[in-house]
C-alpha cells in the first residue's frame, strides 16, 4: 500500500512540476511577446503626430508608452492571476481528490454566490475597469488634451484604468469614473475649425463685405505672431438664412489644435475693428 501511495503521490507531483514548468514559460514567452509588441506600438507615429512639434510629438510617444504600458501590465496580471488559479486547481485534484469532488459539488453554489457579488457588488467597479481598459487602447484622448466627457469639460491630467480627472476653466478638478464616460468630444485632435459669423445689417453690400473679411484674413494669415496657428487662410465661406437682426456672413478656416479660442477671438476683434 505504502509503495502504490508513493507512487500515486511521485506521478501527481510529476504532473505538477510540469504543469507548472509549462505555465511559467508560457507567461515569460507571452510576456516578453506583449512587451516587444507595446515597446513597437508606442514607437509607431500616430495619426495627426506630423503635424506636432518635435517636442510634441516626444510628449505624445511618451504618453503613449505609458498608456500601452499600463494596458499590458492589467493584460498581464489578468493571464498571472488565471495561470496562478489553474495550477491550484491541478493541485487539488492530484492530492485531494476528496475535496476536489466536494468543491465540485459545490461548484453551483458557488458560482451563483460569486456571480451575485459581481451583480450587486461590483458591477460598476469592473465597468469602470473595463471602459478604462478601452479607453487607454483606443486613445480617444490624452493628457493635456481639451475634452467633453459625462458633462464635464475640461483639460485631460490623468487617464487611469478607473478613472479620468479633468481640470475645468475654473480650476476645478473633476475625477470622472470610466464607466461613466459613453461619449467623449476631443477638441484637440489633429486640427480645430473656427466657425464666426458676422452679422451684417439689411441692405448692406455683401460683395463690399466679403472683401473686407478676405483681406483681414489674407492680413491675418501673414502676420507672424499668428501664422503658425493657422492651416487656412481665413475667408468667407458663405452668406446664412437671413434672421432677425439681419444678414449672417460665416467665415470658417482651420486652425491647429488647441489654438481655436485665441485664433477666434483675435480674428473677430480684427473684423469688428474694420
Amino acid at each position: 500500500r505504502m509503495g502504490n501511495f508513493l507512487d500515486v503521490t511521485a506521478g501527481n507531483a510529476l504532473v505538477v512540476l510540469v504543469v507548472v514548468a509549462v505555465a511559467w514559460l508560457a507567461y515569460r514567452v507571452l510576456a516578453r511577446i506583449v512587451r516587444s509588441f507595446v515597446a513597437r506600438a508606442a514607437a509607431a507615429p500616430s495619426p495627426g503626430d506630423g503635424d506636432l512639434a518635435a517636442d510634441q510629438q516626444a510628449i505624445r510617444r511618451a504618453e503613449r508608452s505609458r498608456r500601452l504600458d499600463t494596458v499590458a501590465a492589467f493584460g498581464l496580471r489578468l493571464v498571472r492571476w488565471f495561470t496562478i488559479a489553474v495550477i491550484a486547481c491541478v493541485v487539488v485534484a492530484a492530492f485531494l481528490p476528496t475535496a476536489w469532488n466536494a468543491i465540485g459539488g459545490l461548484g453551483v453554489g458557488f458560482g451563483v454566490a460569486i456571480g451575485g457579488a459581481i451583480g450587486f457588488g461590483t458591477q460598476q467597479l469592473v465597468r469602470d475597469y473595463l471602459n478604462g481598459v478601452l479607453i487607454l487602447g483606443e486613445n480617444p484622448y490624452s493628457v493635456g488634451d481639451i475634452v467633453a466627457i459625462a458633462g464635464v469639460r475640461g483639460t485631460v491630467e490623468e487617464v487611469g484604468l478607473r478613472r479620468t480627472v479633468i481640470r475645468d476653466m475654473d480650476g476645478t478638478v473633476h475625477s470622472v469614473p470610466n464607466g461613466e464616460i459613453l461619449v467623449a468630444s476631443n477638441f484637440t485632435r489633429r486640427f480645430a475649425r473656427v466657425n464666426e459669423r458676422f452679422v451684417v445689417a439689411y441692405g448692406t453690400d455683401i460683395a463690399h463685405v466679403t472683401a473686407v473679411i478676405n483681406a483681414i484674413g489674407e492680413s491675418f494669415a501673414a502676420d507672424p505672431d499668428w501664422a503658425p496657428r493657422l492651416i487656412d487662410t481665413p475667408a468667407v465661406l458663405r452668406v446664412d438664412p437671413v434672421v432677425d437682426p439681419g444678414i449672417p456672413v460665416l467665415v470658417s478656416f482651420a486652425v491647429r489644435p488647441g489654438d481655436q479660442w485665441a485664433v477666434a477671438g483675435e480674428f473677430r476683434r480684427r473684423v469688428l475693428d474694420a
